[in-house]
């Protein structure tokens, strides 16, 4: 198995669980199930991604200096698959049913739900402070919070989503 293909199982090994009912390509699956003892995240948070070439460089960059080996020139190609696989034209996931009423939930809908879907939310259960990381996180990732909004956003998503 290349350091490529290690690479690919390491970040996206749990492909069972995908959000979004994507299903790798047959090869890549069978490899992936005998190497999912090396995860150190679950398929989903792959899967939610909408990155384009540049998105995924930097993350892929991320992973090596948190210890992922991936040689330079398997980079590359590790990049381009996951690019072709969670790449940003693909649709994003319904939010219509998924936000509870409140006095953010267009916030929420807009800014959280247009990346990914509720799953990682409901199940975060975390008091303030835990949501003012956890958006601030996003901020820092990308997510847009409208100017004035983001102490509503952490009050909705404490009420919404409580411990």
């Amino acid at each position: 198995m290349s350091k490529v293909d290690l690479a690919i199982f390491w970040l996206t090994c749990a492909f069972s669980n995908m959000a979004f009912g994507q299903v790798p390509p047959a090869g890549i699956a069978q490899k992936m199930q005998a190497t999912c003892t090396q995860v150190c995240h679950g398929a989903s948070l792959i899967a939610q991604q909408r990155l384009d070439v540049a998105g995924w460089t930097r993350e892929v960059n991320k992973m090596v200096g948190w210890g992922a080996e991936i040689a330079g020139s398997d980079r590359e190609e590790l990049i381009r698959y996951l690019a072709g696989q969670f790449n940003n034209t693909r649709p994003r996931p319904s939010s219509s049913h998924a936000a509870p009423d409140g006095k953010a939930r267009d916030v929420f809908q807009t800014s959280c739900l247009g990346c990914h879907d509720a799953m990682p939310i409901a199940r975060l259960k975390t008091d303030r402070a835990g949501w003012a990381r956890t958006v601030e996180r996003m901020v820092n990732w990308g997510a847009h919070i409208p100017s004035g909004r983001k102490e509503e956003l952490i009050e909705y998503l404490l009420t919404s989503f409580a411990q």
